[in-house]
């Protein structure tokens, strides 16, 4: 008589080699971000950043004056049926009911009486500084008025192996690559640590790339740390994941094949065991 357990070895090991030899594994050494950071320098860190204003940024801009509302009244555009009674110029809810600037090519915007006013290259505060001064022929002093500029495009887009990959956008004026990996679920098991990807548009369009390796601690002293505006951060699948993906198809026609196999196995030898 036939022996029935040598019959059901081979394909129990065939499969069994199969799920070995595909699940992978993932080194721990790998995972952990800051694996040095007993070695860090804060000393040798980039100067605190500061957001720019460049081309093509969408800007919302108040002047406000606590002596004269009505001096400042022509200064601040407004979308139709935007603000409310008693609601304060600049107040986050209605922001988006006030004219949006759109930055030129040439780094200008269009001020209302004023005219053009450059202000591609300047942070937030100097592009207060630089309305304020073309508004000074208009008041008495510069105690009177006030400017307050808020960025209305401030967003960055995280992609590849994260949890929840997407275009974020930011109401503050900062944000490192560490806060934009939060914001998408940080990185899986199987996103690369040693080469996450950073794509900056330059100001003639063109792209530049650079790499970082966030299980060094010395990335905190990278120009590449905060982001700008419209950043681009791309997590790389490991090696792990990435042969998943190649033979994830063939995986499953032998699992499949292996599976009728198994069955025709089990028939025939009920068959011939009668």
């Amino acid at each position: 008589m036939m022996n029935r357990n040598r019959f059901f070895n081979i394909p129990f090991l065939l499969t069994s080699a199969i799920l070995f030899f595909t699940s992978g594994c993932v080194n721990y050494k790998d995972i952990p971000y800051f694996q040095n950071s007993d070695e860090y320098d804060g000393s040798k860190g980039a100067q605190l950043f500061d957001l720019k204003i460049q081309p093509q940024d969408e800007l919302n801009i108040f002047v406000t004056s606590p002596f004269n509302t009505e001096m400042a009244a022509p200064f601040n555009r407004r979308e139709r049926n935007a603000f409310k009674e008693g609601e304060k110029i600049g107040d986050s809810q209605n922001r988006g009911g006030f004219y949006r600037y759109l930055v030129d090519i040439d780094g200008n915007i269009e001020f209302p009486e004023v005219g053009k006013i450059h202000v591609a290259g300047l942070t937030i505060e100097q592009t207060n500084a630089a309305v304020k001064t073309a508004l000074k022929p208009y008041f008495k002093d510069e105690q009177s008025y006030m400017v307050n500029t808020y960025m209305l495009n401030y967003y960055v887009s995280v992609l590849g192996e994260v949890k929840r990959p997407g275009s974020f956008t930011v109401e503050r004026n900062k944000l490192n690559v560490l806060d934009a990996l939060a914001l998408a679920g940080d990185m899986t098991i199987y996103g690369k640590r040693n080469n996450v990807k950073i794509l900056r548009q330059l100001s003639d369009g063109t792209y530049e790339v650079h790499e970082l390796d966030m299980r060094d601690a010395n990335i905190l002293n990278s120009p590449y740390y905060y982001l700008h505006q419209r950043d681009i951060v791309y997590v790389e699948p490991n090696e792990v994941m990435a042969q998943n993906s190649k033979i994830g198809r063939t995986t499953r026609l032998w699992l499949r094949g292996t599976s009728i196999t198994i069955s025709l196995g089990s028939l025939l030898y009920r068959v011939l065991e009668k």
